[in-house]
């Protein structure tokens, strides 16, 4: 067993970042669902992020052709002037 919790702390990586109050707060809550284990906590959402990621591209490369051709229907759309950018209808409705 001692072996083991060498090993484990083999592989740590230690790290002081800084903190919004905001994402202080928002760490601190989710830590508390990890016995208050600030380092788990973000370790899981680290990992969660990079599940989201890889899931995202996955997405992404399943549905490339239909993407790639609404992408070319938006910016033919704006080329030939049936399509007004946001910044445009601000200004001309004095939002």
């Amino acid at each position: 067993m001692y072996s083991v919790t060498a090993c484990y702390a083999c592989y740590m990586a230690s790290r002081q970042i800084d903190l919004d109050e905001e994402s202080d707060r928002i760490l601190s809550g989710l830590a508390q669902d990890y016995q208050g284990d600030l380092g788990k906590a973000l370790g899981d959402l680290l990992r969660a992020h990079e599940s989201i990621e890889a899931f995202v591209a996955g997405c992404e490369e399943d549905h490339r052709d239909a993407l790639l051709a609404q992408r070319e229907r938006g910016e033919r759309g704006f080329r030939e002037g049936r399509f007004t950018t946001w910044d445009e209808v601000k200004r001309r409705n004095d939002l």
